[in-house]
């Protein structure tokens, strides 16, 4: 994840960074390539959305982390086509920003 810390180059808050996270994975085909980086940016994604729902309460994420697990369930088997999973992922977060 300190890779693509480095990559990113953001310090923001933990729901900012996973917006800005699945930006760069769509956008980005080398570094959404790379499976053991995409693997671990999803893993990410997955922690920060499950501490803000269940730690902090934040009910207006709730839509977004059952993605966020629905994502990490695909790509823990095959990388068939994740990107539709961080597109609703991403719809949920800016959609109570």
């Amino acid at each position: 994840m300190e890779r693509l810390k480095a990559l990113i180059g953001r310090k923001e808050n933990r729901v900012d960074f996973v917006s800005y996270l699945i930006t760069i994975l769509l956008t980005n085909k080398e570094l959404y390539s790379d499976e053991v980086l995409f693997r671990d940016a999803v893993e990410e994604i997955y922690r920060t959305l499950r501490t803000e729902v269940l730690e902090k309460n934040r009910k207006d994420l709730i839509d977004a982390y059952e993605t966020a697990v629905l994502l990490r369930a695909t790509v823990s088997g095959s990388l068939d086509s994740p990107d539709k999973l961080l597109l609703e992922i991403k719809k949920n977060l800016t959609r109570w920003g």
